[in-house]
């Protein structure tokens, strides 16, 4: 007596959804773009899915897990497109969100770690943008009249006097805050040629100032000296 040969699992859509974890509307939508399709249909025309089936969306669901589309998902699987080639570039596109990341986790660090920094809300735009502008100029190469002492002893000058200014809560447009933004607009002018803007100040903290913490020049005082040197246009 031969054995009869046991039939193979089959899952309703309803039970492969609950399966996988996706919802019914999200099979549909795969099949309905190609990239999966029912094992069988019943004699009342319901769709039925097989192991294979299951795999197929576990496949899928791990594709999108890496952020693929699902053009770019289907392409893999039927084998148009390279594997290798998308989580190659996949792993470009993370590269540049990490490095993304990590400069954003530095400017939040710098502004929140000096207690004497309040930056509020309608400040916080323009200092990411200035801190923005610092980290594009640190990876530029160093200019040699950076290594002059004198002119790094004269910044260290600057900075001392603005932050005092600043502490004493005095405004950018004072006697005196103007005495030190033409100081330092001077010597922006000597390292850092001839430029009218008053963000050529974050030229010469990219090339005099350390480019992780920046020599003391916090956001707070990085915008108090933009304000200073504004004024003087």
């Amino acid at each position: 007596m031969t054995k009869a040969t046991p039939r193979r699992r089959r899952w309703r859509i309803g039970e492969l959804a609950e399966a996988t974890g996706v919802t019914v509307r999200t099979l549909h939508h795969y099949e309905h773009i190609g990239l999966l399709s029912a094992a069988e249909r019943t004699d009342g025309g319901h769709r039925m899915y097989d192991r294979d089936s299951v795999q197929r969306v576990n496949q899928i669901l791990a594709l999108r897990e890496l952020s693929f589309s699902l053009e770019e998902i289907r392409g893999a699987m039927e084998g148009s497109s390279s594997l290798t080639d998308l989580l190659r570039n996949h792993l470009e596109r993370i590269e540049v969100q990490v490095e993304r990341t990590t400069q954003l986790r530095d400017r939040l660090r710098n502004m929140t770690t000096d207690d004497e920094v309040h930056v509020s809300v309608d400040e916080l735009p323009a200092t990411l943008d200035a801190m923005s502008r610092v980290e594009k100029r640190a990876q530029t190469p160093r200019c040699r009249c950076a290594s002059d002492p004198n002119r790094e002893e004269r910044w260290q000058r600057i900075h001392k006097e603005l932050r005092d200014c600043m502490i004493r809560g005095e405004h950018p447009c004072s006697e005196r805050v103007t005495a030190v933004a033409l100081q330092a607009r001077s010597l922006i002018t000597e390292v850092a040629g001839a430029e009218s803007t008053a963000s050529t100040i974050l030229k010469v903290l990219a090339r005099l100032s350390a480019p992780r913490n920046l020599a003391g020049w916090d956001p707070g005082l990085m915008q108090y000296l933009d304000l200073a040197l504004a004024a003087l246009q």
